[in-house]
């Protein structure tokens, strides 16, 4: 039966929808702590691992303790999950202990739907046990999961062995980098210090909030508390160098150049489209960013697709117009969509703002002048 009296209404929504990109920056750790397997947590910031490690009687010199002071180092304050193992030994007293972080890297895997956690870490580091094989490509499949960047310690006594160790990946989702660096006094995993150091320019770093840090490359940024690294890598402007060919694999170092900075941003996929990890990063958080900002399109009536390409619209303008995008196209792709079944496929065509990853200047001595020289001397 109608109701004919009163007055009645509702509420209805005929607009395109903000995009907005997630500029944290989480990061997950899986790394040995006791003999016990131990906590899964999360934790507000990198001191509050520290405290934390403290009161279970952790040294400074323990791995754990030192992978949070490396990120605490960096002045990063984000949320990081740390999945704590047991250093373990088999019957005949060989370490065992990788066994715990793979089991770890499991536990981490699930982050995003613990009820204790909830949260998907962007940067995944196990300090000094990623150089290993298997180790890596765990954490490299954990990455493509998530979305997000493996940071593994190549950890190799000379070139050629950094070299023999990184051909073994060939993934977008890893930043590779060398060797242990000199913090406080001590030897620090330069994964945890590169994490931080990420997670700090991903907010802004030194030049306050960015909501597009992420979009950067974070090279050539000083890695505040590193004073030199285990062993010296040879770096020189303009010279063929140990750094440079070892950036030409996709191993970064931290070298000294005016302060000790972070150098090499590039992953090792076989598409050089995708070797600037700034460009990985970006494109995949806008990608994100769109699918959640457009969920609520998902069953509807398919004339709701109009605000749907407004809101790619207006992301991207505003990407634009900050000058992080250098432009876009944004179209219903009619090879793509079965208007009767319900199926559209929107083209983003866009490209985001490079890096400069190199920059030459040629000196040329020019005796264009001799005869105006010529000329002032005997005028005087």
């Amino acid at each position: 039966m109608d109701l004919n009296f009163g007055i009645n209404g509702g509420i209805s929504v005929e607009a395109a929808r903000p995009v907005i990109v997630d500029s944290s920056t989480p990061i997950g750790i899986v790394v040995p702590f006791g003999d016990s397997d131990g906590e899964f947590k999360v934790f507000n910031n990198a001191d509050d691992i520290k405290d934390y490690l403290k009161g279970l009687g952790a040294t400074e010199d323990d791995l754990a303790y030192k992978t949070a002071n490396a990120i605490a180092l960096q002045g990063v304050h984000t949320k990081i999950v740390v999945k704590f193992v047991a250093y373990t030994q088999d019957s005949d007293g060989n370490d065992t202990t990788k066994d715990s972080v793979l089991a770890g890297l499991d536990v981490l895997k699930t982050a995003p739907q613990d009820e204790n956690i909830l949260t998907r870490p962007d940067l995944i580091i196990c300090p000094e046990y990623s150089y290993d094989v298997d180790v890596a490509a765990k954490m490299d499949s954990i990455a493509s999961l998530f979305k997000g960047t493996a940071i593994v310690d190549v950890n190799a006594p000379d070139e050629a062995g950094a070299n023999s160790f990184v051909n073994n990946f060939g993934s977008r989702y890893m930043l590779l980098y060398n060797g242990k660096s000199k913090a406080e006094g001590k030897l620090y995993p330069t994964s945890a210090l590169i994490a931080g150091h990420i997670a700090y320019w991903d907010a802004g770093g030194d030049n306050g909030f960015d909501e597009f840090g992420y979009a950067r490359s974070h090279s050539n940024r000083i890695v505040k508390g590193v004073s030199g690294s285990e062993r010296i890598i040879e770096y020189f402007d303009g010279v063929d160098c140990e750094a440079r060919r070892l950036r030409q694999n996709g191993v970064g170092s931290i070298v000294q150049d005016i302060g000790w900075r972070a150098y090499g941003f590039e992953t090792r996929d076989i598409d050089p489209i995708w070797q600037s990890l700034e460009r990985v990063r970006t494109f995949y958080r806008w990608l994100d960013a769109i699918i959640k900002a457009n969920k609520w399109a998902r069953d509807r009536s398919a004339d709701q697709l109009q605000y749907v390409k407004q809101t790619c619209i207006d992301f991207f303008n505003k990407l634009k117009g900050a000058g992080i995008a250098l432009g876009y196209e944004v179209y219903l792709d009619p090879n793509r969509s079965d208007v009767t079944a319900g199926k559209f496929t929107f083209v983003l065509k866009t490209a985001n703002m490079p890096a400069i990853r190199e920059l030459d200047f040629d000196l040329v001595f020019s005796d264009d002048w001799n005869s105006a020289f010529v000329e002032w001397v005997n005028s005087i």
